[in-house]
């Protein structure tokens, strides 16, 4: 009877450690503190995640990239053709990612023989994202990377409290207490975020649904025109930057305006204004939004609670969304369905 119980239990703990899910950790953009690592792992160790950083091969290249552009897409393929992985959270965003295209591109009919990977990160993660979407037909997230203090500080809540914890997550706005547990919860769950101002009549009037494209302006504008453009019409468009000045996004969204060609079903902007401003410099970026706006038939919502500031709210990129706008309120929710 002894003998039994120790079997058991034996068999418990071993089963609990094969259902551990394993986060595997790449930057394929700008060069990361070298530092963080052991703290990332940490971190996702503390919500009972096993991480692997076999994609982590850093050697800094000339222009301050993790390598040079032809090893970091060698490294990236090997991850993506790679069937034993299943979440690859990128480190950092920066710069570089879009250099990676050519050769993603080339083995793109390889890739596509390999398991779905869930792919999370933002910023430069962005020409990452448009090509898994568009090209391999995976969904991603568009949510923080890993080396910020969002996930680094996070508090630690044992797995066992995951799920409930993570169902109430969504429920607020513009709370974010938990990143790793938001992005999981959005994975299970799915979005749903109230708190979309419909900056035109367009947007109000319209029960607004299309497949989550988009992220970063910068890198979604840099796509423009090139041969790895793909059609925007049945699209909700993501927009969201701080490394540009008011007037910078003014003559931005003036190209947009004048683009041809270019139907998205819905763009909802996120946070544009810098982290550290106050309500004059929020207020002129969303002023310039809203002018855009003004001018432009396609539905255009303001949210700003994802991007590069306090509040960066998981999407599930790939996927079908659904903006409502009930008539009695001068808001609007996003709804996404479970990954």
């Amino acid at each position: 009877m002894k003998l039994l119980l120790i079997l058991s239990i034996s068999f418990y703990f071993s089963l609990a450690h094969a259902a551990k899910e394993t986060i595997y950790l790449i930057s394929s953009s700008s060069a990361y503190d070298e530092n963080y690592i052991p703290k990332i792992v940490q971190a996702f160790e503390n919500k009972g995640f096993s991480v692997n950083t076999q994609y982590l091969k850093q050697q800094l290249s000339d222009f301050g990239y993790v390598n040079t552009d032809h090893e970091r897409a060698k490294n990236l393929i090997a991850a993506l053709k790679n069937d034993h992985v299943k979440y690859l959270w990128f480190v950092r965003g920066g710069s570089g990612a879009l250099n990676l295209l050519p050769e993603l591109h080339a083995e793109i009919n390889q890739i596509k023989k390999s398991t779905p990977k869930v792919l999370i990160g933002f910023s430069d993660v962005t020409a990452i994202h448009y090509f898994v979407n568009h090209e391999l037909g995976w969904k991603s997230i568009h949510g923080t990377t890993a080396a910020t203090g969002k996930i680094i500080n996070a508090p630690l809540v044992p797995p066992t409290e995951m799920t409930a914890f993570s169902k109430n997550i969504n429920d607020t706005d513009e709370n974010q207490n938990d990143v790793v547990n938001e992005i999981f919860s959005t994975l299970q769950n799915g979005v749903h975020y109230q708190g979309l101002l419909p900056l035109n009549q367009a947007a109000k009037n319209h029960f607004d649904q299309g497949i989550l494209t988009g992220g970063n302006l910068t890198l979604v504008q840099t796509l423009f025109s090139t041969k790895y453009e793909r059609r925007w019409q049945d699209q909700i468009l993501l927009l969201e930057d701080i490394s540009v000045t008011y007037k910078q996004l003014d003559r931005l969204l003036h190209q947009i305006l004048f683009k041809k060609d270019f139907h998205p079903k819905a763009i909802v902007f996120g946070q544009f204004y810098p982290s550290k401003t106050n309500d004059g410099e929020r207020l002129i970026y969303k002023e310039v939004i809203r002018k855009f706006a003004e001018k432009s038939q396609i539905p255009v919502y303001y949210y700003p609670y994802f991007g590069h500031g306090k509040i960066n709210k998981p999407f599930i990129l790939g996927g079908k969304a659904h903006i409502a706008c009930p008539q009695d309120s001068d808001y609007c929710s996003i709804f996404q369905e479970k990954f």
